[in-house]
């Protein structure tokens, strides 16, 4: 729920990010209000939300993966401290708070839950970064005659083009984020700040930092999925790298579109987990009154 939400109002930056990242290692390069006009220009306000219909498969989809499994290992984690004989030692709290993990159990389930997420949810995000790119004249008429038309094209294969620099965008922002998420939203709380605000400033220093340092391998995912000059070129990892280097911005290339993906990833992951931290116990507690009202009835027959 909290995926589906956040994702339409953040895709604006999404197309932006796609278009400048292309634009990085052909002729021109604009910066991201030049990008902005540029798109409107040649489409209108409709263009900014090209790609919308994925991103929403793609984030619904992939949070939910995302959550189920990063609150699976943090269960086994706490289980594994409890079998220790170490329940109240890491993270413990004050009180009767739930426990909490340690950085590096942290890192180890933030990592492990977006690697498989976004490995899963691939294809989608190769039909999402093409429609971004294509704008008006995509070819394109919905996700699932995207994926069926790549599949034709490209084969099995061409679904998951950039899996590799996807899952190291992605999993270790993710190791790093909830790294960082939970360790200042532990320090928040020992200052007895409300909770979404908590949250959300911890999301929102989380993911500026997570976003810088992903960046090179989110420029290379992008590249590698619509192909350097086209995406119809099936490229390498290592042969991709190689053409964004040799772009006349050389280095520098790996950085860009950066400003907007650091706005989108600030709004959009702190957005999901805030959501996501007021959501679930609302649901975990109704779904308990739930079967608090079904027991009597239950025990009757």
């Amino acid at each position: 729920m909290s995926g589906a939400l956040v994702s339409v109002c953040v895709q604006p930056l999404d197309v932006v990010r796609t278009r400048i990242q292309a634009d990085a290692t052909r002729a021109s390069v604009l910066s991201m209000v030049g990008t902005v006009r540029k798109i409107y220009a040649e489409g209108g306000t409709r263009d900014l939300w090209r790609g919308t219909g994925p991103t929403v498969f793609r984030l619904s989809i992939g949070v939910g993966i995302q959550f189920f499994i990063l609150d699976s290992l943090k269960d086994v984690f706490y289980s594994r401290r409890a079998h220790d004989g170490d329940g109240g030692a890491a993270g413990a709290q004050q009180g009767n708070a739930k426990p909490q993990l340690t950085p590096w159990e942290a890192f180890v389930a933030g990592g492990a839950a977006r690697a498989v997420a976004a490995a899963a949810t691939c294809p989608i995000t190769v039909v999402k970064t093409r429609m971004e790119m294509t704008g008006a004249a995509s070819p394109y008429t919905g996700t699932l005659q995207a994926l069926g038309a790549i599949a034709r094209t490209d084969g099995a294969r061409g679904l998951f083009r950039g899996l590799g620099p996807t899952v190291l965008a992605n999993a270790p922002f993710s190791a790093l984020y909830y790294t960082f998420y939970s360790s200042l939203q532990r320090r928040f709380q020992k200052a007895g700040a409300p909770s979404a605000p908590t949250n959300f400033a911890a999301g929102v220093a989380a993911a500026v930092a997570a976003t810088l340092l992903t960046q090179p391998a989110d420029m290379l995912r992008t590249h590698m999925q619509l192909g350097v000059g086209g995406a119809g070129a099936t490229l390498g990892v290592q042969r991709t790298l190689a053409a964004i280097m040799g772009s006349r911005m050389g280095s520098r290339a790996l950085l860009a579109g950066a400003t907007p993906r650091v706005i989108k990833r600030t709004l959009q992951t702190a957005l999901v987990w805030t959501l996501y931290e007021e959501l679930q116990p609302r649901l975990l507690s109704a779904s308990a009154r739930l079967r608090t009202q079904q027991e009597p009835a239950g025990n009757a027959r």
